[in-house]
């Protein structure tokens, strides 16, 4: 018979929560990168020009044809091999902030195609500049209908930030391995990181839901 006690785990819980707020923050910052990514990639994927759209995909290629831990090492031991010195952090936040967004750019793109094609028309005989149609016209249209995929990548790269562990990033999966290193109760140690990841999923879609009532309301 299994018999589970949390009370070793429970004392460490301030630690847990710590390495929560460092998961969260990074997954924030490698989230502000990885829409950024998105945003530019797509743009520039619709721009013309011979250039553009074949380096966006291979760009998109690149990041997700190549696992993500791979990714996260590379970036790690490539500069200390350079002689550059930066923070597993800074490191861990830019890859998974590159990686999500090479998806995050395939799903723009498919919302830009989305946009009638008669408002793009429009613009163009009204002589409004490429740049402006695709920043008054297809970027808002583009973001209103793109709010879950975008959360399902959001929660997805939450979760990837586990893997930065790897490079020693002090994020709640390696904090979770020196608890149960301490306490010797790894299945214990593992349900309640397991029930925090939960929690930050559930308030990620949760206020996906939300935004995109609300957006939903301001088109109507």
């Amino acid at each position: 018979m299994l018999n589970l006690n949390f009370t070793p785990v429970i004392d460490s819980l301030d630690q847990l929560l710590w390495a929560a707020t460092v998961t969260l923050v990074l997954g924030w910052i490698g989230m502000v990168v990885a829409i950024t990514v998105g945003v530019v990639g797509a743009a520039l994927s619709q721009m013309p020009g011979r250039f553009y759209r074949p380096a966006v995909q291979a760009f998109v290629d690149i990041y997700r044809g190549t696992p993500l831990l791979v990714q996260i090492l590379l970036f790690f031991f490539v500069p200390a091999a350079l002689q550059i010195d930066l923070s597993p952090y800074f490191v861990g936040a830019l890859a998974i902030g590159l990686y999500y967004g090479a998806y995050i750019i395939e799903i723009l793109r498919g919302a830009y195609e989305a946009v009638p094609r008669g408002q793009i028309e429009a613009a163009r005989s009204l002589g409004i500049p490429a740049l402006n149609i695709f920043i008054r016209i297809r970027l808002p249209q583009a973001l209103a209908i793109v709010i879950s995929p975008i959360a399902g990548q959001f929660a997805r790269l939450q979760k990837a930030t586990s893997l930065l562990s790897v490079i020693g990033v002090a994020e709640l999966t390696l904090r979770g391995q020196f608890i149960m290193t301490r306490t010797y109760s790894p299945i214990e140690t593992w349900l309640v990181i397991a029930g925090i990841y939960l929690a930050m999923y559930l308030v990620i879609i949760t206020g996906a839901i939300w935004l995109e009532r609300r957006l939903s309301v301001g088109r109507r």
